[in-house]
């Protein structure tokens, strides 16, 4: 069969003993050029200098949330298929609440908490098929802060996703019996225990960060009550172990840690080490939680996608002499980006963010409202049985029982929903439900009939439906969080910068298609043909 885009007669690039999957969690692709000058050779550089950039690549879904956009890396589908419609949902059949990685059946090992697990993501990621197709020899290996990050990278087959939980990394039954020696070796050194009461200070002159503004601007968080400037003072394990773990969580010292343990994995693993390709996905989640606390514009975040650059091309020098980067394809995203605080829009033009918050009890309670008064008040917990942005999941067993018509209390429902000051567009369930024969729209694809609620709806541009009242946010289908970096590098890359349009569900048929094996069957993507060599 003729693959569409690609010359006949060319063959892939000879595969690669190691596909390194780099996320970032939170991060905007114009971080790369407006810190660039700061940058060194061997991070950001190696895709920017020698690789591929897709400066136009994007999501198309219309949750731009942690657990949807890493789910889409790897499978190359959207909610629509893969069922992750956001970070939680609600299970109407079981009445409760439900984590994207969340699993009862299994445990997780080193600490005391839910178990977390795969099994809720529908269909196969490109490790799933590396290893089908080696029928078990490639080794998936995934590293992450979060759990749903690593747990999405690796798909259902990984040997094993690692995360960090309180100061040690994790796993779960679903992949191991028990932690490997090498690991538990790792958590034994003390390792994060070693950042307690590290302060963090700019990593350049105070000067170089004039640009980004004022250190302490009104709308930024005062996490773990260390203060909004520099220097930010990590607590003291001694005091009180959640408190310290919460302030390194939110530093740069986060990701330092994570790529410790990813680079420890990969000798102890012994991968790419032979002629068959092993995957490693690192999910970086520390600019996530400085983004959401400073913003996009501030200080904070300049330093630690600087610091950032470091620990990548540190990384990187590691793996060129473990593996050599000439066996090595790299291919570095993000999972979402996010808005800047509305706050600083209002102080730099007055009435340009003024309101721009809305907090989402208000949704809620208009909803519940306009329904009390079409059908009759509902006791607690009223028309509304679950709401987590941009879903809202209506009160299904009273509408049953009052004989309601589904698609007109959606309708109803769409129509309070619209009539809140912000909010561009609602869309009911049944009207979605008429889209998923042509899913083109963001909310369509973001739709999983068994999972998504009875409204969508989207906020206007540079609004946050949020409940916090400091602190910035994304998960809209607006280019600020949906837009993201897509960096390559490796044999057969052909180094550019490739304006057009991309998207990440490009991701898992390009990898596979330069590792000779199937596409996860939901894919919906397209092979980079444009990058890849002729020769």
């Amino acid at each position: 069969m003729l693959l569409v885009g690609v010359a006949a007669t060319e063959a892939p690039a000879p595969k690669p003993k190691l596909v390194l999957t780099i996320m970032i969690d939170q991060f905007r692709p114009d971080y790369l050029q407006r810190f660039r000058p700061y940058f060194g050779r061997g991070g950001f550089n190696l895709f920017l200098d020698r690789g591929a950039n897709f400066a136009g690549a994007r999501y198309e879904h219309g949750v731009t949330s942690t657990c949807p956009g890493h789910a889409v890396v790897l499978t190359g589908s959207y909610g629509n298929v893969n069922g992750i419609v956001n970070n939680d949902w609600y299970d109407a059949a079981a009445g409760r609440k439900v984590y994207c990685a969340a699993d009862s059946l299994v445990q997780l090992i080193g600490v005391q908490k839910e178990g977390r697990s795969p099994r809720n993501l529908i269909g196969n990621t490109v490790g799933d098929e590396l290893k089908l197709a080696s029928a078990g020899r490639s080794r998936v290996i995934t590293v992450a802060g979060k759990d749903r990050s690593a747990i999405m990278l690796g798909g259902h087959l990984a040997d094993a996703a690692y995360w960090t939980a309180d100061t040690l990394f994790v796993s779960s039954t679903y992949y191991l019996k028990d932690l490997p020696q090498w690991a538990r070796r790792f958590n034994a050194s003390g390792a994060m225990a070693s950042y307690s009461g590290k302060v963090w200070e700019r990593l350049l002159p105070v000067a170089t960060y004039d640009a980004m503004g004022a250190d302490d601007v009104v709308g930024e968080e005062n996490v773990g009550a260390r203060g909004r400037v520099f220097p930010h003072r990590l607590g003291d394990m001694a005091s009180s172990v959640p408190s310290f773990v919460t302030s390194l969580e939110y530093s740069p010292f986060h990701n330092d840690i994570i790529a410790d343990f990813a680079m420890k994995a990969l000798v102890e693993e012994d991968l790419g080490r032979d002629s068959g390709p092993d995957l490693l996905a690192i999910s970086f989640s520390a600019i996530d939680r400085v983004g959401h606390a400073y913003g996009p514009n501030s200080q904070e975040v300049m330093d630690i996608v600087i610091r950032t650059d470091r620990t990548l091309e540190r990384l990187f020098a590691f793996v060129d002499k473990q593996v050599g980067l000439a066996n090595t394809l790299i291919v570095l995203s993000a999972d979402h980006g996010v808005a800047p605080l509305p706050e600083l829009m209002e102080a730099l033009k007055p009435g340009a963010g003024k309101g721009h918050r809305v907090n989402p009890a208000a949704i809620t309670a208009a909803v519940n409202a306009r329904l009390d008064q079409r059908y009759g008040k509902l006791a607690a917990p009223g028309w509304v049985l679950y709401h987590e942005p941009p879903w809202i999941y209506l009160n299904m067993p009273a509408v049953e029982r009052r004989r309601i018509s589904v698609e007109a209390a959606e309708r109803e429902a769409r129509v309070a929903v619209e009539k809140v000051t912000g909010v561009e567009q609602a869309i009911t369930a049944t009207e979605l439900r008429l889209l998923t024969q042509l899913p083109e729209s963001p909310a369509a694809l973001s739709f999983h009939p068994a999972r998504a609620g009875n409204i969508y709806y989207s906020m206007r541009p540079y609004w946050l439906v949020e409940a916090h009242e400091t602190g910035a946010s994304h998960g809209s289908p607006w280019s600020y969080d949906a837009r993201v970096p897509l960096l390559w590098f490796g044999a057969g890359i052909l180094p550019a910068t490739y304006p057009g349009m991309a998207a990440i569900a490009d991701v898992a048929p390009t990898l596979a298609f330069l590792l000779g094996i199937s596409q996860p069957g939901g894919s919906r993507g397209r092979v980079l043909s444009e990058m890849l060599s002729q020769k």
